[in-house]
């Protein structure tokens, strides 16, 4: 399956953004849900019934498309790997975030609905992804694909 909008530089992100942001419209029309994977996972270890089914379906199709993708010629495995300490630290910092804050798709999904905490938790974000490119530049291991 070979497809001319996914050779570009761009067009994965582009075609990937829009995905995206076709499923978090989706999602919220038809089910009053906003697309956060940790928010999901924590309905299901908090108790929240009613959710249940619904949030293993996502986390469920989060697992199945990307192999199935892979399957089918039209994505590539992911080259880039972290080492498991930081996988785990970055895990837990974005649970511990998204208990207090929200996630990043909960983030985007609010400051489109005009929510003030949704850009404060939005601008938080970016400030801690920006930190982190920083540190990462300071330390000489900056090169990005």
């Amino acid at each position: 399956m070979n497809m001319d909008l996914l050779q570009g530089a761009y067009g994965p992100v582009v075609l990937g953004g829009a995905m995206i942001g076709l499923a978090l419209g989706l999602l919220w029309l038809l089910t009053g849900r906003i697309i956060s994977a940790t928010g999901m996972i924590g309905s299901l270890l908090g108790g929240r019934e009613g959710l249940a089914a619904g949030s293993i379906a996502f986390i469920g199709g989060l697992f199945i498309a990307p192999s199935l993708l892979m399957a089918l010629g039209v994505a590539k495995q992911m080259a880039d790997e972290a080492d498991w300490p930081f996988l785990v630290l970055g895990g837990l910092l974005a649970g511990i975030a998204a208990r207090f804050g929200g996630s990043l798709m909960g983030a985007i999904h609010g400051v489109t609905l005009r929510s003030r905490r949704a850009a404060v938790t939005l601008l938080g974000i970016m400030a801690g992804a920006g930190t982190a490119l920083l540190v990462r530049q300071i330390l000489g291991n900056g090169g990005m694909a």
